[in-house]
């Protein structure tokens, strides 16, 4: 199933044209297809659904017939080498300093992202690949990219006329309304070296690896020990369903940044525990093992560091991390909402810049109205008049979508809320009003600092952070 019962979208020459170029043999011309035999055969978008996924970051090896993890090798994860770099150039202060000054600032940045890794889900939180496939969705209830429109939307200026807005979306599998366990099954891992340098440092890059070059890898004087953070992290029984991402080109706006240019709206739901109400805190092995079932866990402390100051430099082993030193989040539940088809997030640029804005509220009844939530507390108006609401791992909006009948039916979340939450530990979520509780027992958890060996943990309890509205929002960057 590709429709999952939207309103009616693009046309569609373009991706008919897609795959019949696709499905044409190499010796005959392609022949179009029409807009309806199209719909006919592929709904209103382009289904997706990884089956037995797993994937890990290596080193590059021409002589390798498979990865560490299925050669028996000690300590596999030493091979998680292969990265993903960021080099932000960094600002030029020549023109508020001296040279000499000059060379002993360090405004630029050099980031390697190493062994990034999706698997099934285990209860080891020191284990950053459990080499074990997961099924991402189902046959039903795929990922889907797909064109749609939405209808009636006005945005920035009561000017501007309500009018429908097309777009491209990205959507994970729906989050259904009734929690289903099997869907928190993914595992993240990853480890990164971040780099502070000298404005006036090196920029070769080797042409084969993309890594730096360097004379001495162990001390190399750009990407220097002592101005280096290395951080792994780990995250056990993740669900992204229900997550969304529509692109579009906003309305006019009297603002450049702002006006007919790319905009989206972002549902970002990174769940962990349905009902994380019961967790509790024991100092033992059992309750440890409970708990790391679902957790993100960063970690600095290791126990090899490795030979060489970043292993990019020489092609060298990764270092390995203590088994448990780091900052524990138990069963985190983070549901964002970065912008909507009303209030757009919008990504532009200023001279070399990028800018990421939220969009200002404007004062327009017909789109405030479209995010705000009804308190009843406060006078005027009432819930009918006020659309918005809170997304949390049980709620997401009221647009719920049932497919089936009698005991075949299914229904899903929905994902026209508003306002953003995040979850860790012990909450306790309030059906009638929708709102998050973080317990007050002494056994209630969520943050725990653990240090290496027999140190005792500290548990620092539950966080719950409720009905979170961005009014506006914006990141420029500067020196890129």
């Amino acid at each position: 199933m590709t429709n999952r019962i939207y309103p009616a979208g693009l046309k569609k020459s373009c991706l008919a044209s897609l795959v019949g170029l696709m499905l044409a043999q190499s010796t005959f011309a392609l022949e179009s297809l029409s807009d309806e035999y199209l719909a006919d055969t592929t709904g209103e978008g382009i289904a997706l659904l990884p089956e037995n996924f797993k994937m890990v970051f290596q080193g590059a090896n021409d002589l390798s017939t498979a990865s560490s993890y299925n050669r028996g090798v000690a300590n596999p994860q030493q091979y998680d080498t292969g990265f993903i770099r960021i080099i932000p150039v960094g600002e030029n202060y020549s023109k508020y300093t001296d040279a000499d000054d000059l060379t002993t600032k360090r405004t630029k940045a050099d980031i390697f992202i190493y062994g990034l890794a999706l698997s099934r889900s285990d209860n080891n939180a020191n284990s950053r690949f459990s080499n074990q496939g997961f099924t991402w969705g189902s046959d039903v209830n795929p990922w889907l990219f797909r064109a749609g429109t939405a209808t009636g939307i006005k945005q920035f200026h009561q000017s501007n006329a309500s009018s429908d807005v097309s777009f491209l979306g990205l959507e994970a599998p729906l989050a259904t309304v009734v929690a289903s366990d099997t869907d928190n099954n993914i595992k993240l891992g990853l480890w990164w070296d971040a780099f502070s340098r000298s404005w006036n440092s090196s920029n070769k890059v080797d042409p084969i690896t993309g890594a730096p070059t360097t004379t001495n890898a162990a001390a190399d004087p750009d990407l220097r020990l002592d101005q280096r953070i290395r951080l792994q992290a780990v995250a056990n029984g993740l669900s992204l369903n229900g997550s969304q991402v529509r692109m579009f080109q906003t309305q006019a706006s009297t603002l450049d940044q702002q006006n007919k240019t790319f905009g989206m709206a972002a549902l970002l739901r990174i769940n962990t525990n349905d009902n994380p109400s019961t967790l509790i805190y024991e100092n033992t092995d059992t309750n440890k093992a409970q708990l790391n079932a679902k957790v993100l866990r960063l970690s600095t402390a290791t126990t090899n560091d490795g030979t060489a100051v970043t292993p990019a430099l020489d092609r060298s082993l990764a270092p390995i991390f203590n088994a448990s030193e780091g900052l524990y989040l138990y069963s985190p539940n983070i549901n964002l909402v970065l912008g909507n088809m009303y209030q757009p997030f919008v990504v532009g640029s200023e001279g070399r810049n990028i800018i990421l804005e939220v969009t200002r509220i404007p004062n327009v009844p017909e789109i405030y109205k479209q995010i705000y939530t009804y308190y009843p507390d406060v006078q005027g108006g009432s819930s009918a008049d006020y659309k918005g609401s809170t997304c949390n791992v049980a709620y997401c909006g009221s647009n719920i979508v049932q497919t089936g009948t009698g005991s075949t039916a299914i229904q899903y979340q929905g994902n026209n809320a508003t306002h953003s939450s995040i979850s860790i530990g012990s909450v306790t979520r309030d059906p009638t009003t929708n709102t998050l509780k973080a317990n007050t027992a002494t056994n209630s958890t969520g943050v725990v600092f653990r240090g290496p060996g027999t140190a005792t943990p500290v548990n620092l309890g539950s966080v719950a952070i409720d009905g979170v509205l961005i009014q506006h929002f914006k990141i420029k960057t500067t020196g890129l």
